[in-house]
Formats: structure tokens, sequence, C-alpha cells
């Protein structure tokens, strides 16, 4: 059996027994078919894009006298369809791991071992089981080499993905490097909710008349809805045909990686190759008091009378959701009634089921059930919900967020326990580096807009380090220090990246258009409402003040610093690093007069118990003592 040894075992297959059946091939028409995808990505090659544009002008054929664009656009597509099929291809395979990238160096590997084994079978000498030897244990380390390598760049491409916030790569090379998962068929709810179906026949059977009663029905508009709604004046210039610059233009607009249409021809060919939704002016809003000069600590410029302007907070709509505060219960109902008023004009309907309503109390007050209905259907008051990635409770903190965070790194972590951090095939720094793109990067996804306290800062501390001794080993009976830790594996503290993180999105938003939400909403304050005397809850605004003390940076001249963003980067990337090293001189001084004290020699027990001859330090242990040795009579 030639391929026993590939599977380093000693056994040989002697005599087999197979039964083959064979299975009809199903029958499809081309229109069927699904289309291969092309390669695009070699496009970026400046030579196989400069062969790809030579050959398609090449296939162009001159077109017919008065052809239709019909018959122009046929032209075009085949030419470039068969220049891309013949310059850059098609892909190949979806999920790459790394023996198929390298199949080749792995091939040649695996051949001189077994050429080196077929001379031992041969010939059994003692020279000859030497080479074989060397052989494996080269192949081995060869093969090694080669998957330490591909996880090294792989590490290194997601971590730039997630520098530079190019989301689309970073889960597409994320999705890659889980590999490959098993889809599985749930079940599904039938019409009374409570019956669970769970064959293929039934679930696609409740689909369909889920999707006829969804898309059939019929929508009470009233028939001079289109004369009610203001109308924008006719444009009668979008009826001309487009010119080049426009079709130029909106190609620039796209962008790349989408799917293509029916004629399999993508973006990046083409480009190689040449709701009115008026909503009334009384919804009720959150009034915000905006002032872009003075300093964003300064909060006292907001009293100004002259120099402020009102800004209102009416939605935070992203694509087909929506989120809508409001100040009283009165205004959520009427904010409500007036939405699911507005869709229904149009024949949209609002999800009462997925809809859900939150109250955040002011300090010190416990507000009842606000019973907001739409449709005679009282929507659900939930402690907590998600949205846009980001957990939202009625307390205004972080908490839930951190610990959904945490939840989400200890799933990616499991995810690749087998490939990468108990593959013995790794080296230690590979497997550092991807826990620093994957896990670390899903640890602290969106961390520049936390608003974080010290027991939050804790708990991710205690998961980085929880992970980074599984990786490397550390046991807890070697009582190492959570500094060397860090220093063994070369990675930054939780705290010091979110400071990085936070400081760098300040300098972005900073940099924004007046105009633009998030700097509205770190340059402003709500207009109605007091805070609390005492300790009232901690504000991004206060954090980033102490964010800016502690990384040496002054907090009355940042705003000018973080103007110019190679200047802003500089300043964040040294401040972060002087923050990390006090951060460690402080902990290594810590735990040195720790150990001072616990050496010093402690004063004789003053602390007699009056019920045996024993004497305590404290009395703590004294209230202990007489609590368990000494208990009551009943």
């Amino acid at each position: 059996m030639p391929g026993a040894d590939d599977c380093w075992t000693d056994h040989r297959l002697l005599i087999s027994r197979l039964n083959f059946k064979t299975q009809r091939p199903s029958r499809r028409t081309p229109d069927s078919m699904p289309h291969r995808r092309f390669d695009c990505d070699k496009l970026r090659n400046p030579q196989l894009a400069q062969n790809f544009r030579e050959t398609c002008e090449r296939h162009l054929v001159d077109p017919v006298d008065q052809a239709s664009v019909e018959d122009h656009w046929t032209t075009l597509r085949d030419a470039m369809t068969r220049a891309a099929e013949e310059t850059i291809g098609f892909v190949s395979k979806k999920n790459q791991d790394w023996f198929d990238e390298n199949d080749g160096t792995i091939s040649l590997l695996i051949e001189a071992k077994r050429q080196t084994r077929l001379i031992l079978e041969n010939q059994p000498t003692a020279e000859n089981k030497r080479t074989h030897k060397q052989a494996v244990a080269d192949c081995q380390r060869g093969i090694r080499e080669v998957q330490n390598t591909w996880w090294q760049r792989k590490a290194t491409d997601i971590q730039n993905y997630d520098d530079q916030r190019d989301l689309r790569r970073f889960y597409a090379a994320t999705k890659e490097v889980f590999g490959p998962t098993r889809s599985s068929v749930g079940g599904l709810k039938d019409v009374d909710g409570a019956t669970t179906i769970t064959d293929s026949e039934g679930i696609l059977s409740r689909w369909k008349s889920h999707f006829e009663n969804l898309l059939n029905d019929q929508a009470n508009t009233p028939n001079d809805l289109i004369r009610m709604t203001p109308q924008y004046p006719v444009r009668h210039w979008m009826s001309l045909p487009p010119s080049i610059q426009d079709f130029d233009k909106a190609i620039k607009c796209m962008k790349p990686g989408k799917a293509p249409g029916p004629d399999n021809i993508p973006l990046e060919l083409l480009t190689q190759a040449a709701m009115l939704n008026e909503i009334p002016p009384d919804t009720p809003t959150i009034d915000l008091q905006v002032r872009m000069d003075g300093g964003v600590s300064n909060l006292a410029r907001l009293r100004a009378k002259t120099k402020t302007t009102k800004t209102l907070l009416r939605e935070m709509q992203y694509a087909d959701d929506n989120a809508t505060p409001g100040q009283t219960a009165e205004d959520l109902q009427r904010t409500a009634t007036t939405y699911n008023t507005v869709y229904e004009r149009f024949g949209m309907q609002v999800n009462t089921d997925k809809t859900k309503a939150l109250i955040q109390h002011p300090p010190g007050q416990i507000l009842p059930n606000i019973n907001t209905t739409i449709n005679e259907h009282t929507l659900e008051e939930v402690e907590q919900f998600s949205y846009l990635g980001s957990i939202l409770t009625s307390t205004p903190t972080c908490k839930k967020d951190v610990e959904n965070r945490i939840r989400a790194a200890h799933s990616a972590y499991g995810r690749l326990s087998c490939r990468v951090f108990n593959n013995h095939a790794l080296t230690m720094a590979k497997k550092i580096m991807v826990f620093q793109a994957i896990v670390l990067s899903t640890l602290l996804y969106a961390c520049e807009t936390w608003t974080l306290y010290r027991s939050d800062i804790q708990s991710l501390e205690r998961f980085q380090q929880y992970k980074l001794r599984q990786i490397l080993k550390i046991p807890w009976e070697s009582h190492t220090t959570n500094v060397a830790v860090l220093n063994q594996a070369s990675v930054t503290s939780v705290e010091a990246t979110i400071i990085h993180h936070r400081l760098r999105w300040a300098g972005h938003v900073q940099r924004m258009e007046p105009f633009r939400l998030p700097k509205i909403m770190l340059y402003g304050d709500l207009a109605n409402g007091t805070r609390p005397r005492g300790a009232p809850k901690l504000r991004y605004k206060d954090q980033l003040k102490r964010t800016l003390a502690l990384t040496n940076i002054d907090p009355s001249s940042w705003e000018q610093t973080a103007r110019d963003r190679a200047t802003w980067r500089r300043a964040v990337h040294h401040g972060t690093t002087a923050f990390e090293e006090k951060r460690k001189e402080n902990e290594e001084a810590k735990r040195r007069r720790r150990r001072e004290r616990q050496e010093q020699p402690r004063p004789p027990p003053t602390l007699p118990c009056e019920l045996c001859p024993r004497l305590f330090h404290h009395r703590l242990g004294l209230s202990s003592h007489i609590r368990h040795k000494h208990p009551p009579r009943r």
C-alpha cells in the first residue's frame, strides 16, 4: 500500500474487499448549472491586468451596423469571459488550508521519504535504515516549517485587516482560519407555535407557506397616497441615456468583491475593461446641546446661551433596524405610533415579536412599566438586548457587553484549540500571533467606545492571562506573575490596548465634520436633566480625560494635536508605550512591597480568648475562633 507510509504507520494492507455503488449523475440543463467564479484577486497584479486588457481587446469584434444595446453587451460579455478564462482562470477552492497552498512542497518531501522507504524494503541494511530515518525527520521538519509559515502569514494578514478596520477581509480571513463548518438544519416552529418541525420536507413546506403569506399580503394602502405624500420636483435629466462619464463614476462608487449577476461578469472585469419616509415634525426627540469649541472636558462651555446649538436625535437607524429613543413613556408611545402609521401607509408591518422596549431608570429611581403598544400588541420590556453587536442594558454600563465579548472570545479560542493552540507542529510564537490576531480582536471588538470600570478591566485581563498561561503551559504552582507572562509572550496588556484604541478613535472623531453624529455626541450633552451628586455614573468624556492624563497627553491641547493624523498616531504610540512601562513598574513595586511586608517579623499576639488560653493578632480572628470553637449553647 503506497500511502501507508504517508500516514506514519508500519501496517501493510494485504487483502481488501470493496463494494462500490455507482450513483447516476443528476441531469442539469445549461441554464441551471452554477457559474464558476473568476479569480479576480489576480487582477491586482499589474502584469496580469495588462494581459487581460490585451486579450479582451483581441477578442472584441466590430459590432454590426444598427446593432441594439443587447448586441453590444453580448459582444463585450463574451470577450470579457473568454479573456478571463485565458488569463486569470477560476477560483479553485473556497476554503484553502495550509496543506492545499503548499501541495507542491509537501509532495516533494513525501516523495523523498517514500523513495528511501522503498530502498529500505528492498535492501534492509543499517545505512539504508539511517537514511530513511533521516528522510522521515527531514519530511516532518519541512512540513512543520511550511505549517508555521502559513499560520504566521495568516496571523499577520488578519492583524493588518483589524488595524485597518477592513472588516470584510477580516471576517473572510477569520472564516478561512476557522476551517469548514458542518451545516445542520434545526427545527422550525409550526403556525401554532407549539409544534416543532424537524423533517426537511416539512421545513421547506413551512417556509413556502410563510413567504406566500408574507409576500402576498394585501396592504391597505390608500389610492391617493402618492398625492398625499410630499413629492420632489421631476428630474428630467434622469430619463436621458447615461454618458460614459456617468458609467465611470458609477463603477468607481461600487465596492469590489460583490457577487456577479446572471451574466457572471463581476465588477472587477468591468473596471478593467472600460424611501421616502416623511416623519411628522412633532415626533418626540432627544434634545442635545452642542458646542464644538472650548474643549471636550470643559462642560461649563455648554451653559452659554449664544454659542451653543441644539440638535435633535430622533432615530438611530441601520439597514432595516431602528432604535428610537424617548424621554418619557408618552413620547415613546407617540413615536412608536407615528412610525407604525408611516410603515403601514407603504404596505410594511412592524414585527412586534422582535420589537422590544427598554427603560433606563434615573439614578435612585425605579420607574413603573410603560406598556408601549403597537397595533394593540404590548411590547415586551427587557433589561437588555443586542443592537449592532453591542449589548444595551437598563443600567448605562458596559458590564454586560464585556461579558458578551468574553464569551465570544472563549468560543473563538475553543474553535482554534485543535488546529492551533494544541497543535504540536506550530511554534509558540505562531500560536501567540494567532491568539492576538483572532482571539484578542474578538475580545476587544468596539472597545474604543466602552466606558469601563476597574472591575471590567480586571475581567478582561483575567481572560487574557488565563488563555496565555494555557498556551505557554504555565501551571499555577509556578507562581508566575502576570507581568512575567506578558513578557514571555511579548504581548501588551489589555488595558494598554484599550487605551490605544480609545485614543485613536478620539482622534478620528475629532477630525470628523461637525455635522457627524459621533462628533455631536462627543462634544454635546443632554439639554434636559441633571446628574446626581456624589459619585454619578462614569461618562465617556471623563474616561477620555483620565486616559489623556495616563498617557502624558495634555487634555487642553490634544484636539490641536489630533488634527494631524500622523502626529496624533505618534503621540498615541509613545503615550501608550510609556503607560505600559509605568504599569509594569508599579506592579513590580507593589509585589516587592508585599514581599517585604511578609518577610518582616510579626509582633506577638495580644488579644486573649476568655474561654481558652489562645492569643490572637486581630479581633476578626478572635471572633471567628469564638464562633467556631466556643459556640453558644442552646
